[in-house]
């Protein structure tokens, strides 16, 4: 596929590597002190897709910014859901951690105590659910739905039927996409 070397693509590479990981500084919690190692993920990156590389189809940079973006993309969605772990004790009770949601958005996130009424009331409403859609909701705080539907007994559409019955619930309980606009949520 590819008629150049890796050691003749490295600088440029090193250079695409550099300024994505910059780039990704404040997103997420990432700061200056991550830069290394994003870049150094990054690399690892491209080096394992490298065989796939073809010098007709795209220049190095190119095809290291299309590979990189990818990566980056999985390890900022990776940050955020660690973020969001502390609902994966069993139980929705306990701490409230704030979860840094700028990350994905251009806007601000909520107030942090805002936020701390939002699980609350996030939690009251899946409490009379059965376990299986408890379940299901803290599952999809570190997967996609794709992913879930992949679980052996899960198919996409058991996965979406139960997000569907989630999502009414929240809805019913006055959790939904209006929530932070109202003051203070569904009290």
């Amino acid at each position: 596929m590819h008629n150049l070397a890796f050691e003749e693509a490295f600088p440029t590479v090193r250079d695409v590597a550099r300024q994505k990981a910059l780039g990704a500084v404040g997103r997420c919690g990432l700061t200056h002190d991550d830069c290394d190692d994003v870049a150094g993920q990054l690399l690892v990156t491209f080096y394992t897709r490298f065989d796939r590389f073809d010098v007709d189809r795209a220049s190095v940079r190119t095809f290291a910014s299309r590979v990189m973006d990818k990566e980056l993309n999985s390890i900022l969605r990776y940050r955020l859901a660690g973020r969001r772990r502390h609902l994966g004790d069993g139980s929705l009770s306990g701490d409230v951690t704030e979860i840094d949601t700028e990350c994905l958005s251009s806007g601000s996130a909520p107030p942090f105590s805002e936020r701390q009424h939002f699980w609350l009331d996030f939690e009251r409403a899946l409490a009379p659910l059965p376990e299986v859609l408890r379940e299901t909701a803290l599952a999809l705080c570190w997967h996609t739905p794709s992913e879930l539907s992949r679980l052996p007994g899960q198919g996409r559409t058991v996965v979406y039927r139960r997000i569907r019955r989630l999502r009414e619930a929240l809805l019913a309980a006055g959790v939904g996409p209006n929530y932070f606009a109202s003051a203070g949520g569904a009290q």
